[in-house]
Protein backbone atom coordinates (compact mmCIF):
# COMPACT_ATOMS: atom_id res chain seq x y z
CA UNK A 1 0.00 0.00 0.00
CA UNK A 2 2.60 2.22 0.59
CA UNK A 3 4.87 1.57 -2.61
CA UNK A 4 4.22 3.51 -5.89
CA UNK A 5 2.53 1.81 -8.13
CA UNK A 6 2.72 2.29 -11.93
CA UNK A 7 0.53 5.23 -12.99
CA UNK A 8 0.47 4.12 -16.76
CA UNK A 9 -0.98 0.93 -15.91
CA UNK A 10 -4.42 1.16 -16.62
CA UNK A 11 -5.78 -3.20 -15.77
CA UNK A 12 -5.77 -1.96 -12.21
CA UNK A 13 -9.87 -1.10 -11.41
CA UNK A 14 -9.70 1.71 -9.35
CA UNK A 15 -11.95 0.77 -6.14
CA UNK A 16 -13.41 3.62 -3.64
CA UNK A 17 -10.81 4.99 -1.76
CA UNK A 18 -11.50 6.44 1.85
CA UNK A 19 -9.28 9.97 1.46
CA UNK A 20 -9.38 10.36 5.20
CA UNK A 21 -7.56 7.29 5.72
CA UNK A 22 -5.30 7.93 3.02
CA UNK A 23 -4.04 11.14 4.27
CA UNK A 24 -3.21 9.29 7.57
CA UNK A 25 -0.87 6.96 5.79
CA UNK A 26 2.46 7.44 6.88
CA UNK A 27 4.35 3.91 5.51
CA UNK A 28 7.25 2.43 7.97
CA UNK A 29 10.69 3.57 7.64
CA UNK A 30 11.78 -0.06 7.84
CA UNK A 31 14.00 -1.60 5.33
CA UNK A 32 14.02 -5.41 6.18
CA UNK A 33 17.52 -4.81 8.15
CA UNK A 34 16.11 -5.94 11.13
CA UNK A 35 19.06 -6.51 13.92
CA UNK A 36 19.10 -3.88 17.18
CA UNK A 37 22.64 -2.29 17.82
CA UNK A 38 23.25 -2.90 21.72
CA UNK A 39 24.60 -0.42 22.16
CA UNK A 40 22.61 2.18 20.69
CA UNK A 41 19.13 0.19 21.40
CA UNK A 42 18.75 1.51 17.57
CA UNK A 43 17.90 -1.06 14.35
CA UNK A 44 20.44 -1.11 12.50
CA UNK A 45 18.18 -0.94 9.28
CA UNK A 46 15.33 1.78 10.22
CA UNK A 47 17.08 3.48 13.03
CA UNK A 48 13.66 2.69 15.41
CA UNK A 49 14.15 1.62 18.99
CA UNK A 50 11.87 -2.17 19.72
CA UNK A 51 9.00 -0.12 21.72
CA UNK A 52 8.83 2.48 18.54
CA UNK A 53 9.05 -0.34 15.95
CA UNK A 54 6.18 -2.60 18.08
CA UNK A 55 3.79 0.46 18.75
CA UNK A 56 4.29 1.60 14.86
CA UNK A 57 1.06 -0.19 13.91
CA UNK A 58 -1.28 1.29 16.89
CA UNK A 59 0.48 4.90 16.40
CA UNK A 60 -1.44 7.98 15.28
CA UNK A 61 -0.53 9.65 12.04
CA UNK A 62 1.20 12.83 14.84
CA UNK A 63 3.30 10.13 16.71
CA UNK A 64 4.89 8.55 13.50
CA UNK A 65 5.72 11.86 12.13
CA UNK A 66 7.43 12.41 15.42
CA UNK A 67 8.97 9.28 15.19
CA UNK A 68 10.17 10.00 11.79
CA UNK A 69 11.99 13.16 13.05
CA UNK A 70 14.13 11.50 15.55
CA UNK A 71 14.82 8.93 12.90
CA UNK A 72 16.64 12.05 10.74
CA UNK A 73 18.21 13.06 14.09
CA UNK A 74 19.61 9.62 14.85
CA UNK A 75 21.01 9.37 11.81
CA UNK A 76 22.83 12.81 12.31
CA UNK A 77 24.18 12.39 15.56
CA UNK A 78 26.01 8.94 14.69
CA UNK A 79 28.33 7.69 12.25
CA UNK A 80 29.18 3.77 11.08
CA UNK A 81 32.68 3.11 11.14
CA UNK A 82 32.35 -0.13 9.18
CA UNK A 83 29.06 -0.55 7.17
CA UNK A 84 28.75 -3.84 8.70
CA UNK A 85 28.97 -3.00 12.40
CA UNK A 86 25.46 -0.67 12.32
CA UNK A 87 25.25 2.61 14.48
CA UNK A 88 28.40 3.78 16.60
CA UNK A 89 27.37 7.30 18.60
CA UNK A 90 29.24 9.76 17.25
CA UNK A 91 31.96 11.17 20.24
CA UNK A 92 30.50 14.31 22.09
Amino acid sequence: MCEKGDAGDKTVTEAPVDKALLEQLICSPCISVCVVDEPTGFCKGCWRTVDEIAQWPRMMRHQRLEILGRLAERRGATSLTDRGRGPMLAAD
